[in-house]
């Protein structure tokens, strides 16, 4: 017996398919991706996911873990995924909404519901951002992160390795293109190397400070001003001059 979500999953598949759109776009959320691959399965058609800019028959995404944006060229029918967070989806006469309703399964009872407590976070509209990347050593000391950005009236948030691939932080603190864009006035970075698309989602920050050890590290390239030393030394120090001040 299939549980209520995934009959969903496959009844939205089932609607898309039976169309035979000759481009499917979907979003990024789990429930998008199992959508995508029932869909591209069902049709058999190639795949493209965690597309970051579409135009023509060329499409973007990340590669590498963030380390590198790759360009593909593709013919269709096709499959693609995109983040509503990096892509901007306009619409025209050509588009049209269609409501489907999803029959209920029947068998599935509710014996108790957990709210996710805080939401969202939206880091595209933070003034002051405190981001930390695997640098900063291990999920505990992330506490000293979040005192800075406490004492600065900041927002803490993090890199890819640090939210998706670790879980130190949640995935909606995520930094980067595959992330969220920001444009703060301060930016300060600790223990962020500064792959290509983390600073793709900063590069419209006012000034970004880098704190870290390797002085050739990419992001030292990419600041206003750069702090070689150990990240939480330098999170005690400033912290501490902040509530003095």
């Amino acid at each position: 017996m299939l549980s209520g979500k995934r009959l969903q999953r496959s009844k939205i598949a089932e609607y898309i398919v039976s169309l035979k759109p000759e481009m499917t776009i979907i979003g990024s959320t789990k429930r998008d991706k199992t959508v995508a691959g029932l869909v591209a399965g069902a049709l058999r058609v190639p795949i493209i996911p965690e597309v970051i800019e579409l135009y023509g028959n060329k499409a973007k995404r990340i590669v590498y873990s963030g380390m590198a944006i790759a360009e593909l060229e593709f013919t269709l029918p096709i499959v693609i995924t995109v983040s509503k967070k990096n892509v901007e989806v306009k619409a025209n006469n050509n588009c049209k909404i269609i409501k489907v309703d999803l029959p209920r399964n029947k068998k599935v009872r509710i014996l108790e519901e957990k709210h996710k407590e805080g939401g969202n976070i939206d880091l595209s509209s933070a003034q002051i951002i405190v981001s930390v990347g695997r640098g900063i050593g291990s999920k505990e000391n992330i506490k000293y992160a979040e005192e800075l950005a406490k004492a600065l009236g900041g927002t803490l948030g993090g890199s890819r390795p640090v939210t998706a691939e670790l879980g130190w932080l949640p995935e909606d603190r995520q930094i980067g293109l595959s992330g969220q864009k920001v444009k703060p006035k301060l930016y300060i970075a600790l223990g962020i190397s500064g792959q290509p698309q983390h600073l793709a989602g900063i590069k419209d920050a006012k000034v970004i400070v880098a704190v870290n050890k390797d002085k050739n590290t990419p992001i030292v390239d990419n600041a206003d001003y750069t702090i070689i030393g150990d990240v939480l030394e330098f999170c005690k120090i400033f912290t501490e001059k902040v509530r003095n001040k």
